[in-house]
């Protein structure tokens, strides 16, 4: 990686168009759509005066740029005395605006923080304009609550109980104080909590884009609301924000798949830093950043002190249900529905040949797996299904399924237990709240639905496989996901494990105390140098260049460019064919590394080269 020179770019110039210029602060500067990468600089330009009492800081404009038409959104505006030669704004596209002074510094700080073109977050935080909503009455003075610190708590869940009661319970203590923004993981928290707060106004990809950028204004425009939102929720602006509140803040869907990559609970922390703005995380388990933050006093943690009936069986000849657990099975069938937890759905995840044992593999090299008893093997790399397999080593037509899935488990279950309701909750097909009675449901991490009065008994498949996953984030789901489907037995009812004995995470969900579980995780992470104690950066390359990027940063290390304690793991195969690149630099360094994998993004973009596809804080560093 060669030396980075900062770019020197020149705002846009011309002579003056014709027409007087606005009499009070005449110059605004604006952040360009651009679309190009190095382009990301704050542009400066004149306002007419026949557009000056429309256009306001967070009003989006149009703006000559390099012979195109473009939008902008304005940041600021002043005299600018000596602005000499700019281009003059072509129009005014919304006459009042969609974003505050407060709104556009953050927008810029996670652009900065996750080196992004600023608009490729305004994308993420702004819906796009809708001429009919536009036309609607859209002002209000800003009166932004004032708090004495930013105060920053993780309070978990209590077992037992519908957590979004509780969670309307604590909101109660912030009535009358100022709007309040919960972000969510999906739309399936979203329309759960909608149900205890119907007016609340949501903030949902899902919604109609009318529908989406009209509720965002009324969150913008309004006072005093609960507003209810998915992932991008967490930039929406307020006059009168007084608290956020994040769901499950270690969930992978609150990071964002598309450039730049940030995640809600980072921006969540930026945004309380900005604005000294309360921030609640609810949740089962935290995740190692916040457990980290936790331990180091940066966040107050809230435990709830429970005790719940856990049972371990342990299966001695590979079997799914030990003979023991049927019986407590059978008999909590008596009081009331058992759920299930299938680690996997589907049928098969994985499929051998019966008699040398070898991975059934696609032509193209990928795995089969088997979505229901009699359907064909399907491959997860080209889809390709294949009807006639047979082994290209041994030439043996007969299969062995390894990492069965929710409908393999369903069918075992219905043998060893007969005469019994069997409902299935995956994927597409998730049980609606409150429809289950009796009977046994079978269902997948997230797709279990609530029981009127909780779960007679919550059984576990194959425990010890959600904790064995080679991810560096493995134990932190499986923690959560244990945690968060223990909480829905009755108080009567059992939590059954199918797992060794010895295994802490019975005596970690017996006492209701994730922190058993996440210290062991933390030390593990903090002695082999892994996030959250070091600042990480992904990197996918073709195999052309990786070696080259592999010794520029190097070089980067060796010139101190980069801290000398920073660690250049890979290039690594993925599944693609792409190549990964792992950096890794103490947390106090992240705006040095950041800075410099920025720099090089932009003179590679100003080259005309593609731009590396890479990844600052990414969920995982090996998926």
């Amino acid at each position: 990686m060669a030396p980075v020179r900062p770019l020197r770019l020149k705002s846009e110039r011309a002579e003056k168009a014709a027409g007087a210029l606005a009499t009070v602060n005449p110059c605004v500067e604006v952040i360009v759509d651009s679309g190009v990468y190095h382009l990301d600089n704050i542009f400066s330009y004149l306002v007419p005066q026949s557009l000056s009492a429309t256009c306001f800081v967070g009003s989006r404009i149009q703006v000559p740029f390099n012979g195109r038409e473009l939008e902008a959104i304005v940041v600021k505006r002043s005299a600018n005395d000596s602005a000499v030669g700019l281009k003059v704004i072509s129009k005014v596209i919304t006459p009042f605006p969609v974003a505050s002074e407060q709104s556009l510094q953050l927008i810029l700080e996670v652009a900065k923080r996750w080196a992004a073109h600023p608009y490729d977050v305004i994308r993420s935080a702004i819906p796009p304009r809708v001429a009919s909503v536009d036309k609607k009455e859209w002002s209000q003075e800003r009166t932004l609550p004032k708090h004495q610190k930013a105060q920053i708590e993780y309070l978990q869940f209590p077992p037992y109980e519908n957590p979004y009661l509780v969670l309307s319970k604590y909101l109660a203590d912030f009535k009358g104080k100022g709007s309040i923004l919960i972000v969510v993981p999906d739309s399936r928290a979203v329309e759960r909590l909608r149900k205890v707060h119907p007016d609340a106004i949501v903030l949902d990809s899902q919604l109609e884009r009318t529908e989406r950028y009209e509720n965002y204004l009324r969150a913008k425009y309004g006072t005093g609301n609960i507003v209810i939102g998915t992932r991008s929720a967490i930039f929406a602006d307020f006059s009168d924000l007084s608290r956020i509140i994040v769901i499950d803040e270690g969930s992978e869907n609150f990071y964002e798949p598309r450039t730049p990559g940030w995640n809600v609970r980072d921006v969540a922390l930026i945004r309380s830093e900005l604005d000294a703005l309360p921030v609640s995380f609810l949740g089962y388990s935290p995740s190692a950043e916040i457990g980290a933050m936790i331990e180091t006093g940066t966040v107050a943690y809230r435990n709830h002190a429970a005790r719940l009936h856990v049972d371990s069986f342990q299966p001695e000849f590979g079997e799914l249900l030990p003979g023991k657990v049927i019986k407590e099975i059978r008999g909590a069938l008596h009081k009331g529905p058992v759920l299930v937890i299938a680690p996997r759905k589907g049928y098969a995840q994985g499929i051998q040949c019966s008699k040398c044992r070898n991975i059934a593999l696609c032509a193209c090299g990928g795995k089969y797996v088997k979505e229901s008893e009699f359907g064909d093997l399907e491959c997860t790399l080209c889809g390709k299904k294949n009807g006639d397999w047979s082994c290209s080593w041994c030439q043996n037509r007969n299969q062995f399924l390894v990492a069965r899935g929710s409908t393999r488990f369903a069918h075992e279950i219905g043998r060893a237990i007969t005469g019994i309701p069997l409902a299935s909750s995956e994927g597409d097909h998730i049980l609606e709240d409150g429809v289950i009675s009796n009977g046994i449901v079978i269902a997948t991490p997230g797709a279990a639905p609530f029981a009127v009065s909780g779960y007679s008994a919550v059984v576990f498949l194959e425990s010890e496989s959600l904790l064995s996953q080679a991810d560096m984030r493995a134990q932190e789901r499986a923690r959560n996901i244990f945690f968060t489907h223990s909480a829905l037995v009755a108080k009567e009812g059992k939590v059954l494990l199918i797992i060794n004995h010895e295994n802490p995470l019975v005596g970690s969900l017996a006492s209701w105390k994730p922190s058993l579980l996440l210290q062991k995780d933390l030390r593990d992470r903090e002695e082999t140098s892994l996030p959250p104690y070091t600042f990480s950066l992904a990197i996918d390359a073709n195999p052309s260049e990786s070696a080259s990027l592999v010794q520029g940063f190097e070089h980067s290390r060796k010139d101190a460019r980069l801290p000398s304690t920073t660690r250049i793991l890979g290039p690594s195969l993925l599944k693609g064919g792409q190549h990964r690149i792992l950096v890794l630099v103490p947390r106090d360094s992240s705006l040095v590394l950041t800075e410099l994998v920025h720099e090089f993004q932009r003179r590679r973009s100003a080259s005309g080269k593609n731009l590396l596809s890479m990844r600052i804080e990414p969920y995982s560093l090996s998926r």
